[in-house]
């Protein structure tokens, strides 16, 4: 194990339910100190949705134009259920990877349900097979409250894995209860350097049959926080930080701010097809050519306006999209209530106008109104706003207007929870999570930080760490998909760091570097 000719070969790798190839991307990311090669090898990935498994086969496959340091990973694109890996016992090192999470939860703890998550129990039976060194499951927060983690705890040391062990959950006393024991396994991305506060399950398993020592296997220390983050605002003290700050948005929307945004649409007149892996897809796409926008309903477009930085759906309570018969367009604000006893609006009397997501000291009044039919808001007609005719006055000028309340009677009965509906991202701190909607800002806060426009593909793509040179094949909505599900590339590299200090501890220093050619522009 200690060998030199051991030391220099690259730990071998497979990942499972791979997607793009987060994972994949930052364990090749990771390099020793002094090393110019990867640490790490795939040698296999499965993926069963086609567009994901084509931007995996582009950037790490046979046909990639990226720098290729060794043979290229085997690229199943198929259901993993009843799928035999071709490797034998021991052959590959480390097995990887997130099964789907639809079904998790902390309910009905006193058995595993079979059929919700058969998924989960295909990536342990590919474990029993290969028996890996070290396996690394990644998951969303809510695993680690799920029957499926009750039962791989209750079958590590025992049964089929025998001989595996539970990495001690980083930081873990002995006086934890079990929930706080559990908790512990939860990482967040920003910790390690990633420009998104996402909390993720990581649980890694070793053998104990097998060198090295199971005890010597440890979680990667964070290198970023929160409270350095705070400590970094505070202008001239000399404060001894023990971690390096959160990194923020900020220069991620300060690039994209120089950059042109007009096209709702991939380039066109693209496609490509790819060996043994079904169908056509749109692309290659750089990350450099997801910077597109959408075309927002003008409610849509209203309510963006309303919401001032740092802001939310909270604050669209009692604003509206005001259009004059004369053509101006405002948005303005109900002084004082807005809303009777019977939660019905009321319109009449004062109103401020809004700018910037502020209200301002002009101020306009409604003297009288009557209800219009609710109007269609999305394409589906099944979003309608409650709108009005309207008698609108400011100073001695009266005339004929609309009203489009921005918020709903959902949104308005709600103080808590879904606090990020609507909301606008937060220069000078980490993003919210990026998941698979995040171009639509009423599923959490994908609002951009300034503009009135959620957040572009680069820039999710971006926040999640892909490097500007990772090639994605698939629609829009499919792209999307692979960017929100995928592990955030810095949070995997730092798990490849502790993975190789563990299997190859004579080797070179495990400090963490990143190649050149990973990273143009990664971190702006």
């Amino acid at each position: 194990m200690g060998s030199k000719d051991s030391a220099e070969k690259p730990i071998t790798v497979l990942d499972l339910f791979a997607g793009c190839g987060g994972l994949t991307e930052g364990f090749h990311q990771f390099r020793p100190a002094g090393a110019d090669v990867p640490a790490f090898r795939s040698v296999g990935a499965v993926e069963w949705e086609p567009a994901a498994a084509a931007s995996y086969a582009m950037n790490f496959g046979a046909g990639s134009e990226r720098p290729q340091h060794y043979d290229p990973p085997e690229i199943i694109c198929r259901d993993i259920v009843s799928w035999q890996p071709k490797w034998g016992r021991g052959e590959v090192d480390v097995v990887v990877g997130g099964p789907p999470c639809q079904g998790f939860s902390g309910l009905n703890r006193l058995k595993v349900r079979a059929g919700r998550n058969e998924l989960w129990q295909e990536f342990i039976r590919v474990v029993v097979v290969l028996q890996p060194k070290v396996f690394v499951i990644e998951n969303v927060d809510r695993f680690v409250r799920s029957v499926e983690f009750n039962d791989l705890k209750d079958r590590i040391g025992s049964g089929d894995l025998t001989n595996y062990k539970l990495v001690e959950a980083p930081g873990a006393e002995v006086s934890d209860t079990d929930w706080q024991r559990a908790r512990r396994y939860l990482l967040n991305a920003a910790d390690y350097g990633a420009r998104q506060a996402r909390r993720r399950a990581i649980v890694i398993a070793v053998r104990t049959d097998v060198e090295p020592l199971p005890d010597q296997m440890r979680y990667p220390e964070p290198t970023h926080s929160r409270h350095s983050l705070s400590e970094s605002k505070l202008s001239g003290l000399d404060l001894p930080l023990d971690h390096l700050p959160w990194s923020t948005v900020d220069a991620l929307f300060s690039e994209t701010a120089r950059l042109t945004l007009e096209s709702t649409e991939l380039p066109a007149d693209r496609s490509t097809t790819i060996e043994g892996i079904p169908g056509k897809f749109a692309g290659p796409f750089a990350t450099t050519e997801l910077h597109i926008t959408r075309k927002p309903e003008a409610i849509s477009r209203a309510r963006y306006k309303a919401v001032p930085p740092g802001g939310n759906r909270k604050d669209l309570r009692g604003r509206f999209l005001c259009r004059t018969d004369g053509g101006a367009e405002m948005i303005i604000e109900k002084v004082g209530s807005f809303r009777n006893e019977d939660g019905i609006l009321e319109l009449l009397g004062a109103h401020k106008i809004v700018e910037n997501g502020f209200t301002t000291s002009r101020r306009v009044s409604v003297r009288s109104y009557e209800v219009e039919q609710a109007k269609e808001t999305g394409k589906s007609g099944r979003s309608k706003s409650e709108a009005f005719r309207i008698v609108l006055r400011e100073g001695e000028t009266t005339g004929g207007a609309t009203l489009e309340y921005l918020s709903t009677r959902a949104w308005d009965d709600h103080d808590a929870g879904a606090g990020d509906v609507m909301g606008r991202i937060r220069n000078g701190h980490p993003s919210v999570t990026i998941r698979t909607e995040f171009f639509k800002p009423e599923k959490g806060r994908y609002l951009h930080p300034l503009e009135n426009r959620p957040i572009t593909h680069y820039e999710a793509a971006m926040l999640q760490g892909f490097p500007k040179n990772f090639l994605w094949c698939g629609s829009k909505t499919e792209i999307a998909k692979q960017i929100g599900n995928a592990v955030p590339v810095p949070l995997a590299m730092k798990i490849a760091e502790s993975v190789f200090a563990y299997l190859r501890p004579s080797g070179p220093s495990a400090h963490a570097g990143i190649a050149t050619d990973a990273v143009l522009g990664g971190q702006p």
